[in-house]
């Protein structure tokens, strides 16, 4: 929770700043453990599963919780208790992104066995998806995320782990077999 808070992933106040706390005080007043706001009919034709249920927010007394982009993050932004850049659209994250962020995490913790991991997905699932890798070489070359990556890889030596991983693309099938052997040269 620490990490999602500090990253901006998730907001924590008061219970009370709860913009239906007025009005529900009691309601709020008798939560005791973790609960998620959200109620559910299961019965209404509109009932569509249980997936949105951190969308009006949750409570670990005393405080309250929400997830940025949620339904209540909106009614917190809108009331004020959310200032910029709290209060910003969220933009997405390039999947590089994250990766490279997980495996310099990674590196710290010596965990050579998860930086393979995530290598091991390959340049067509990390920057393109199901059409592909939109990107050549020299533009891979250049991306900042990219860089880090290769060289956590290198300096961990984990590209032996990441080819021996079952999610490893070997290069033989591979769609565009340069980009795909570039990514498996260290």
């Amino acid at each position: 929770m620490n990490t999602l808070l500090r990253c901006g992933f998730t907001y924590q106040f008061p219970m009370d700043r709860h913009p239906d706390h007025a009005e529900r005080s009691p309601y709020f007043d008798s939560l005791t453990e973790f609960t998620g706001l959200r109620t559910f009919d299961e019965d209404s034709p509109e009932f569509d599963g249980y997936d949105s249920w951190l969308e009006d927010g949750y409570v670990q007394p005393p405080l309250l919780y929400c997830d940025a982009g949620t339904d209540l993050w909106r009614r917190m932004v809108a009331s004020g208790e959310l200032h910029s850049p709290d209060a910003a659209p969220l933009r997405p994250v390039p999947l590089i992104d994250v990766v490279r962020d997980i495996a310099v995490a990674a590196e710290k913790e010596q965990d050579r066995d998860l930086i393979g991991l995530w290598y091991s997905f390959g340049c067509e699932t990390l920057l393109g998806g199901p059409a592909g890798c939109p990107y050549d070489i020299d533009e891979l070359i250049a991306m900042t995320a990219v860089q880090d990556l290769r060289a956590v890889v290198r300096r961990t030596e984990a590209l032996s782990l990441a080819e021996s991983s079952p999610y490893a693309s070997p290069v033989e099938f591979a769609d565009d077999q340069d980009l795909e052997s570039w990514w498996w040269q260290q």
